[in-house]
């Protein structure tokens, strides 16, 4: 199956986007810390709060690599 997003093209829609990425990161880092402690239930608001701000930090360095990537590529160019 191959799944081709409509391309972000507003500011908005780049800012809705990282929100959905942020809570499926947030999501998938309590699932997998629930599940390796045996402790799997359903998320508090405060659990996905904490990890949240993983989350954001993770996305953050990501979003400067491809910057810097892209930058490195446009210099290459």
């Amino acid at each position: 199956m191959h799944v081709s997003p409509d391309p972000i093209t507003t500011r908005e829609q780049a800012a809705q986007e990282r929100e959905t990425l942020l809570d499926l990161i947030a999501r998938g880092l309590y699932c997998t810390t629930a599940g390796a402690l045996g402790t799997h239930t359903e998320p508090s608001a405060e659990a996905l709060t904490k990890a949240r701000r993983v989350a954001d930090d993770y996305l953050s360095a990501y979003e400067e690599w491809l910057v810097k990537l892209s930058a490195s590529n446009a210099q290459e160019s």
